[in-house]
């Protein structure tokens, strides 16, 4: 929604951001953090993997393992009570852990960074045990179609970070070893509003107020995906044989 707003990647865009995310009030952030947290406080994982982590918001929650592009951020999330030892540098779509060991991936506001989406999800449910959960949240598409941009602000410029929206039936397609089962649409409300005023711009409340911003999904190995554990582990076992 800023006409002037400088376009980065991801990386560049993260690494420019790093220092003053914990301490910016962000609408969308504030938005996923509350719609999210009921389904959070459902989930008791035993390993929890935690893909985007940034400066840890949700990760030292589960002592879960954190994984993120991003340098600058994960630098932050070390500073943290819990987590360092606990995090990695990697890419979504190459992410360096074991198949089937998590019971909770969580992937929150970072899918729609990724332009490979079938290679992330791929890799998120490659990790993700037979009865395990994926939760899943991004920027709503509907706001993206709208106008909204993923932006932030550094030395008085506004940066727009790149980001490609995801329909329900795109995640679907994407992601033929996931059973979706849970879904939701968070708007933003009366509980945002001070954010807005914070960031001097209260005349976007009024705009956006009851506006789909994030988009909530859940997920779980399929049937077929499950099916083809037993084979997979056979095949596995009887190259390692081979090799000796």
């Amino acid at each position: 929604m800023h006409a002037g707003a400088i376009p980065v990647s991801a990386t560049e865009g993260y690494a420019l951001w790093a220092d003053t995310w914990d301490s910016t009030p962000s609408p969308i952030v504030a938005l996923e953090q509350r719609a999210l947290s009921p389904w959070i406080e459902r989930l008791h994982p035993r390993r929890a993997v935690d893909v985007g982590c940034g400066t840890g918001r949700w990760t030292g929650r589960f002592s879960a393992i954190g994984i993120d592009a991003s340098p600058a951020m994960l630098a932050l999330a070390a500073r943290k009570p819990g987590l360092q030892g606990r995090l990695a540098v990697a890419d979504a779509t190459a992410l360096p852990i074991a198949a089937n060991s998590a019971d909770l991936v969580l992937c929150t506001l970072t899918l729609g960074h990724i332009r490979d989406r079938a290679a992330a999800l791929h890799e998120l449910s490659r990790i993700l045990e037979p009865a395990g959960a994926l939760v899943l949240t991004d920027f709503h598409p509907a706001t993206a179609a709208r106008g909204w941009r993923r932006t932030f602000r550094r030395d008085g410029q506004v940066y727009e970070l790149e980001n490609y929206p995801h329909t329900l039936d795109q995640l679907r397609e994407a992601a033929p070893l996931l059973t979706l089962r849970e879904c939701a649409e968070a708007a933003i409300g009366e509980p945002e509003r001070a954010l807005f005023d914070q960031s001097g711009r209260p005349e976007l409340f009024e705009v956006s107020c009851g506006m789909p911003a994030i988009l909530l999904t859940l997920w779980t190995k399929s049937p077929v995906a499950q099916a083809l554990l037993p084979a997979a582990s056979r095949l596995v076992s009887t190259l390692g044989a081979a090799s000796k």
